[in-house]
């Protein structure tokens, strides 16, 4: 295995289980200390300096997997994650500051060499210790009356040319650092770890720089220990700002997790169904220890992916069973309390549901009976089928009838999508109840029917690929908005950019309806645009350029990259 260096600009260093990371914001010269336990702008924790003579240093910054370099005139340093909640800091001739993102926080001395601060935005306690290293907690002073002895920065200079910093973060009070901390040997414990994991992936080419053993180690640091409403070592979307797990994307994480086991696979597949609702129901998303958000959920591409699932592995009858289970709960709550003017084509209440969340298709109102969600119903009900199928030797009487059962739902729903979205040249998104629909849709939305693969028939399919060449296809892959519209926006989110799940679900689906050149043609321009272009795993991409936007380090968009680049070898 060859060693590399990885930006953690573009990709948060973490590792595998834990629950903090550590990041960099191109020229700001300091590096930022997370809690993923909370998300986006709750899980900043500390800005971490660098200092000699009293002075910040100009440092430049890498990674290999087990370890951050952190190098200057002046001195150098190592950062390592020691265990789920433990981040160390070993420093030659550099003075470290540790201050506090949040002002609503405080802290104090423990002790000798001990410290500890309390986030009370993040319900967070960290406690800091000193193995080598003089330390002194300041307060912050900006003015605010409420700042005064909140001691939100701590000071720790070198003892004998030397820091070895702890700082351990806990959701009840931490115990104190295990010790004494031997940093060569705990590093080289960080890698033998990673290497495991390493080794799981497939042989690749090097022509690429390393890009895939770089995005197979986003995947393994992303994934946080069981606890709490995580059920199984989960994967987060990533370890900087978008730290939480949402009711689809961990479909895409499950599929690539096949390269580690079927266990593996399966656990990130049933991650939100282990929550799910007596209704049927799935959350939007959870964090451990947190809220878990109701009201809002993701759309139904589970029976897709666990009908992708079921072509690489056998599932025992309990899996089936239990399988099968959820994805009934599922099926039935969307049509039975999705489906607003019972009209027998179920909708969305607003874009998040669909997880396209300000897309065009939404601007019409709310309760939107979009031509995706029908699509992915049927491929459900499909797979509901399959699995009823491979049941049948249990009892053969019971599982033959549900077998037949959603295999006829599955027609019905699929002529009744014909009948009520086909407008004899596309698919249309209409308001439930109103019917009212945006006559010149300019949004990818709808052409996702395609993800029915040989299921939808020629007329459509050849009708629908003509509009995706023609109004959606750029150099860098599928744009989620016409470039040509008026609504097109360039870092607009779902107005615009280039996204991983969609780019995916859409590559399979027009492989499984024979357009195989058109399907390679896709995959290439993603790939050749994360790794070559923006040289990360962005959660979606401008269109136009291929630059990498929004958060980095994003798994879904990970996974993508290692399912496309398996499956057509580049």
């Amino acid at each position: 295995m060859k060693n590399f260096k990885i930006d953690i600009s573009r990709i948060p260093f973490s590792r595998y289980g834990a629950y903090v990371s550590v990041t960099e914001d191109q020229g700001a010269n300091t590096l930022t200390i997370h809690s993923v336990r909370r998300r986006c702008d709750e899980g900043p924790a500390y800005v971490l300096t660098f200092s000699a003579s009293g002075k910040p240093v100009d440092i430049s910054v890498y990674a290999n997997p087990d370890c951050v370099y952190v190098d200057c005139k002046e001195g150098d340093a190592r950062i390592y994650i020691r265990d789920d909640k433990t981040v160390v800091v070993d420093t030659n001739k550099l003075d470290l500051e540790f201050t506090m993102i949040s002002k609503n926080g405080y802290g104090g001395e423990e002790g000798d060499r001990a410290f500890k601060m309390i986030s009370v935005n993040q319900s967070i306690y960290y406690y800091f210790y000193a193995q080598q290293g003089v330390g002194r907690m300041e307060d912050l002073i900006n003015g605010d009356a409420y700042s005064v002895h909140r001691k939100q920065r701590l000071l720790v200079t070198c003892e004998n040319n030397k820091c070895t910093v702890a700082l351990k973060a806990s959701i009840d009070e931490p115990k104190q650092v295990l010790l004494p901390i031997d940093v060569d040997k705990e590093v080289q414990m960080c890698y033998q770890e990673w290497k495991v994991f390493c080794d799981k992936l497939p042989q690749h080419s090097e022509k690429y720089d390393n890009y895939e053993e770089i995005t197979w180690y986003n995947l393994w640091s992303s994934f946080a220990r069981a606890e709490d409403v995580y059920h199984y070592d989960t994967m987060l979307m990533s370890k900087k700002f978008m730290t939480s797990v949402w009711s689809w994307d961990h479909c895409f994480n499950a599929l690539t997790m096949i390269k580690i086991s079927k266990k593996v696979a399966l656990e990130q597949f049933c991650a939100p169904f282990v929550l799910q609702a007596e209704t049927g129901a799935l959350p939007d998303m959870w964090n451990p220890n947190s809220e878990i958000i109701w009201g809002v959920t993701k759309p139904p591409i589970h029976g897709w992916c666990f009908a992708k699932l079921m072509e690489l592995f056998e599932f025992s009858k309990d899996e089936l069973e239990t399988v099968y289970s959820y994805l009934e709960k599922w099926t039935n709550w969307w049509m039975e309390y999705r489906d607003s003017d019972h009209d027998g084509i179920p909708d969305y209440p607003q874009g998040c549901d669909s997880g396209w969340d300000n897309a065009t298709i939404f601007d019409i109102g709310y309760f939107i009976e979009s031509p995706d969600l029908p699509a992915f119903l049927v491929i459900q009900m499909q797979t509901l089928s399959k699995i009823a199928d491979k049941l049948k030797d249990d009892n053969t009487s019971i599982w033959q009838k549900r077998s037949e059962k959603w295999s006829d739902e599955a027609d019905k729903l699929l002529e009744r999508f014909y009948e009520h979205s086909w407008n004899g040249e596309r698919f249309i998104a209409k308001q439930s109840r109103t019917h009212e629909f945006d006559k010149n849709p300019t949004c990818l939305l709808s052409v996702m029917p395609l993800v029915l693969g040989d299921q939808l028939d020629d007329e459509k399919r050849k009708k629908l690929v003509k509009i995706l060449k023609d109004d959606f296809l750029t150099e860098h892959g599928l744009a989620t908005e016409n470039p040509k519209s008026p609504k097109y926006d360039p870092d607009g989110y779902w107005r615009g950019p280039i996204w991983a799940p969609t780019t995916y679900l859409l590559v399979d689906g027009i492989r499984r309806g024979g357009e195989l050149e058109l399907a390679e043609d896709l995959a290439k321009r993603f790939c050749n645009m994360a790794r070559g272009v923006a040289k990360g795993n962005y959660e979606n991409y401008d269109a136009l350029t291929g630059e990498g936007l929004r958060a980095p380090g994003y798994t879904w968009t990970a996974s993508v990259y290692m399912l496309l680049s398996w499956e057509y070898d580049f």
